[in-house]
């Protein structure tokens, strides 16, 4: 699920270990960016975002609400199987029953290593490619100022950092 939401958002991977359950509105479909996770000298800090135009809101799509959902209903029993009650402050994607502790933003790194190998995905392929890719498949839908705000980026040149063209006739082929 939290792969999905990299993808699906462009989400930096502390934004995405910081996301809570009040961050998220299943009824509008909207995720709010807000906060960071890093590690820091053995502990873990949760702060702002990298830059003030990191702070957004991010739509989501129905199937990402529908996943986001069911993982919700899974931490709501094991959190109340284990004698804890999961509020609205509890993190998204925490390992703890009670949902308090965030996961390291390195540990999001290694798991998603270890998923791409088993999948067979090309070794030079990180976790932070898929917000590469978030930037790649927008990239003819959207303005460049809608993709900044979406991203977080604090200024729209990184457009042109992020964004890898894709061509008519790869469209095609794609299709």
């Amino acid at each position: 699920m939290l792969i999905r939401l990299i993808a699906a958002t462009g989400m930096r991977r502390g934004e995405a270990a910081a996301l809570r359950w009040s961050d998220i509105s299943f009824e509008s479909r909207e995720v709010i960016v807000d906060e960071s996770v890093i590690g820091a000298q053995g502990t873990l800090i949760v702060k702002s975002p990298k830059t003030s135009g990191s702070l957004r809101t991010v739509a989501i799509d129905e199937e990402t609400v529908r996943v986001l959902e069911g993982l919700r209903g899974s931490q709501l029993a094991v959190a109340e199987n284990c004698g804890f009650a999961l509020d609205g402050d509890a993190f998204v994607f925490s390992y703890s029953p009670d949902g308090l502790a965030p996961p390291h933003p390195d540990s999001i790194s290694h798991r998603f290593k270890r998923i791409a190998k088993q999948a067979g995905v090309a070794p030079d392929i990180h976790l932070h490619s898929l917000r590469h890719f978030q930037a790649t498949v927008i990239d003819p839908f959207v303005s460049e100022g809608q993709k900044q705000a979406r991203l977080g980026w604090s200024t729209s040149h990184m457009a042109r950092h992020y964004t890898n063209p894709i061509s008519d006739e790869d469209k095609k082929a794609a299709d």
